[in-house]
Formats: C-alpha cells, sequence, structure tokens
C-alpha cells in the first residue's frame, strides 16, 4: 500500500516521503501489590512529507487507507509550506542490525504476571509496609519508510520490559529500577535486589551543607548529561549559532575519562539501522576521551550547513515527539565507554557527597548551553556510606566545566534514557541545602 500512496504522490508533487509506524503493546500491571490491569493495544499512524515547487507540505492519518484525503491534505499543506534547502533521502542501502525477537513477539501473557508475582513475594519478605508498583510489557513495532528518491527502508523492533517502583513515603517521588531487552530474559534478580536496597536507603532524609561537593551520577540520572551535551552538537544548534561548541571541534571538551559514542548497531534496546528519515545511521563517537569529535545532524540542518546527514533525524523530543513530529536532530543510541571503578567503590572513596539518581525542573535549565540546576533526587553520602534521602537539596553546575573533572567511571553500565551509561563520579559540582 505504501508504494501505491508514493507513486499517486509523484504526480501531484516534485518529490515525497512516506513514514508509516505500527505498534503493538500488551501490558501487566500491578498496583499496591495488587494485579490491576492486563492490556492490548494497537495503533498506527503515518505521516507525509512532499516538496512542491520547493515548499514543504505535511500530513498525517492513522492509516494508508485513504489516500486520496492524505494527498490532499498534503497538497493545500504545500501551498501554504515554507521553502525547504533539502531533498527526502535516496538512500538504498542500510546497515543490518538486530533489534527483533519473535519470541518477545510470542512473550505469553501469563509468564509476565509470574514474573511479577515473584517479584511481588520476594519484596514482600523485605519490604511488606510500602506501596509496590510492577509493571512488565512487550512491544512490536514496524516502521517503514519509502521516498520518491527510491528509499525503501523497513524494521521490525521488540522490547520487553520491567519495572518495579514504590512512593517514598511523605517524599512526592518513587524509587524504581528497570530492565528493558529486545528478547525475553530470565528473572531479574539483580533489578529486584538493587530496588530494595535503594528503598531501604530512603528510611532517612538529609539535606546536605551548601558548598561544592562530589557528585556519583546514577546512569538514569545522566540523561541531564547527555542531552545538554547532544543540545551543544546538534546541528540545530549549529544552524542557529547559539551552540557553545561552534569553534570546539576537535578540541578538549569534557574530561579523558569520557568517551560517548553514537551506536544505534549494537545487538540491544535502541539498535536501528536508519533515522526517521530514511538515511542510514553510523555509529560515530561524538567525543573521545574528552574530545570533540562529531555533531548531530538531519537532512535539514545538514543542508543548512553545506554537509550529509548524519542519519540522527529523529521524530524525539524532550516532551512528545511521535509518527506526526517533524524529525529534528537526536542522537540514535548513546553509549559511554565504561571504566574499572564500582559503585560501591564510588561510594566508599567519599567522605561527603551526593548519590544523584534523578532531577526535577531539567526542562527549566539553560541546557542547550550545559548548564543544569535541578532538585536534586537521589542519596547522600558520609563517611563513606549512604546515610539517607536527599532532601530540599538543590544541585547546579555546567557540563563543559564540571565533567572536565571527572574522578572515575564504572565498569557497570545500565540502560538510562536514551542510551547505555556507567556511573560517573564527577569531582566537585554546587550543592545547595541547609
Amino acid at each position: 500500500m505504501i508504494d501505491e500512496v508514493l507513486n499517486a504522490s509523484m504526480e501531484l508533487f516534485d518529490s515525497s516521503e512516506i513514514y508509516h509506524k505500527e505498534k503493538a503493546d500488551t501490558s501487566v500491571r500491578y498496583g499496591n501489590w495488587d494485579l490491576r490491569n492486563i492490556s492490548s493495544n494497537r495503533v498506527s499512524g503515518v505521516m507525509m512529507r512532499v516538496k512542491k515547487q520547493g515548499k514543504l507540505g505535511i500530513a498525517s492519518a492513522t492509516t494508508l487507507d485513504d489516500p486520496k484525503t492524505l494527498l490532499e491534505a498534503a497538497l493545500d499543506s504545500a501551498k501554504h509550506g515554507n521553502e525547504i534547502p533539502y531533498s527526502f533521502s535516496q538512500a538504498t542501502g542500510f546497515p543490518q542490525v538486530q533489534s527483533y525477537s519473535q519470541e518477545a513477539t510470542n512473550y505469553p501473557t501469563a509468564r509476565m504476571i509470574e514474573m511479577c508475582e515473584r517479584a511481588k513475594e520476594e519484596v514482600r519478605e523485605i519490604l511488606p509496609d510500602i506501596s509496590l508498583n510492577i509493571t512488565m510489557s512487550k512491544e512490536e513495532e514496524h516502521i517503514r519508510i519509502a521516498t520518491s528518491g527510491g528509499t525503501r527502508a523497513e524494521q521490525l523492533i521488540t522490547n520487553v520490559d520491567f519495572t518495579i517502583s514504590a512512593p517514598i513515603k511523605g517524599a512526592g517521588i518513587s524509587v524504581y529500577r528497570f530492565k528493558s531487552e529486545v528478547a525475553p530474559f530470565e528473572y531479574p534478580a539483580e533489578v529486584v535486589r538493587e530496588f530494595i536496597r535503594r528503598y531501604r536507603w530512603t528510611e532517612n532524609a538529609v539535606t546536605p551543607a551548601t558548598k561544592r561537593m562530589p557528585v556519583i551520577w546514577d546512569p538514569v540520572a545522566l540523561y541531564m548529561f547527555a542531552l545538554a551535551l547532544c543540545a551543544g552538537i546538534s546541528g540545530e544548534e549549529l544552524v542557529k549559532k547559539t551552540s557553545p561548541l561552534m569553534d570546539k571541534h576537535e578540541n578538549q571538551i569534557l574530561s579523558d575519562k569520557i568517551t560517548l559514542v553514537d551506536d544505534p548497531h549494537s545487538p540491544r534496546v535502541g539498535a536501528r539501522g536508519f533515522d526517521d528519515e530514511g538515511v542510514p545511521t553510523e555509529k560515530r563517537a561524538l567525543v573521545e576521551r574528552g574530545v570533540l569529535r562529531s555533531f548531530l545532524l538531519d537532512l535539514r540542518t545538514g543542508a543548512k550547513l553545506g554537509a550529509r546527514s548524519s542519519g540522527n533525524g529523529f521524530k524525539r523530543a524532550l516532551f512528545g515527539g511521535g509518527t506526526s513530529a517533524m524529525p529534528t536532530t537526536w542522537p540514535a543510541n548513546l553509549w559511554i565507554q565504561p571504566g574499572d571503578s564500582s559503585l560501591d567503590e564510588m561510594i566508599d572513596s567519599l567522605d561527603e557527597g551526593i548519590f544523584l539518581s534523578g532531577g526535577m525542573g531539567f526542562h527549566s535549565s539553560n541546557y542547550t548551553q550545559g548548564h543544569i540546576a535541578v532538585r536534586a533526587i537521589g542519596f547522600a553520602i558520609a563517611k563513606g556510606r549512604i546515610t539517607g534521602r536527599l532532601e530540599n537539596t538543590m544541585l547546579s553546575g555546567n557540563i563543559y566545566e564540571d565533567f572536565k573533572h571527572v574522578r572515575a567511571v564504572s565498569k557497570e553500565i545500565e540502560q538510562g534514557y536514551g542510551g547505555f551509561y556507567p556511573y560517573l563520579l564527577v569531582d566537585s559540582m554546587q550543592v545547595v541545602g541547609k
């Protein structure tokens, strides 16, 4: 059907692109210890971009079943569209990636319930008084992109996800841990054990002193660092000439302990052979031993900068995204090279510091310039041990200053937002407490 619509579009437009995504998922949800919901959903979305007399037209639909309406909407949009400097993808070959598991598609709901029940009983033995929530799900996506330039890109993607969480009494936040894989996995004992350990750390509330101190960054919290950095190397900021890294290519911008790679080809969650514009993805070092090596470009920003797309045009955003969103420059699947320390060794090494597991208000930070200012979520450290959860604590800093001084990088590597990261021990950041 996608080729039929594309062929019809070629009679109306100078060039066309069709993006079609189908998604099916099944989830099992436990709330306050009890099985609350088993649900299955199937959704479909289509977005069409066209170019007519140099102007962009866009149209969206839920399916390809009504091509006439879709084409008419695109034609009307193009009459009023902005002129665009780029052409749609003409790529015909793509890297092969391992993103699909038939076992995930066939994974039985009964097995998900069994996994959740086992986790529930393990937690109940140690933390019977908390309000435990567990969710397990399987998801399958089918992405197809076709362009009048000859691109025909198609990928199947599966995810199996397990999340365990519980609200901290009186804190307004939760402790949570999760695991996500392309294929089904065995009972995630290490995830459940770490959840229990961290929840027990919340028994005391601590407000640290106002001063600069060492900060251990959890892989989940590192999305703030990653997004701030990726904003700086985004083609969007380069086009606007607002990037703090405009003239920093091949210069030292971070600690030599940090190597950040955009790696969409490794066989793990997030693997992609092409971006959402049908451009082949690439495995590239963005930062190598602290030195800035490359930038993130999509078709639009690449054309404006006189360069080719790096395969980083994705329908993602800090807030929003989805099938009907316009592609923007975004990393495909980040990976920070692990080091040789362990999390426990990092904690043991600190006389005073904080262990940052998240932050509230990041979106209000001037993160495109590398600034981070958040309400700190995590734990206080004193004399080599966790003394309690953070309360009334703020954290601020700038990644291009503070992340030049990284004391240690963990050998453990875990999934976080947008990639896979180790724990990082930053030598000093500003903490505001009592």
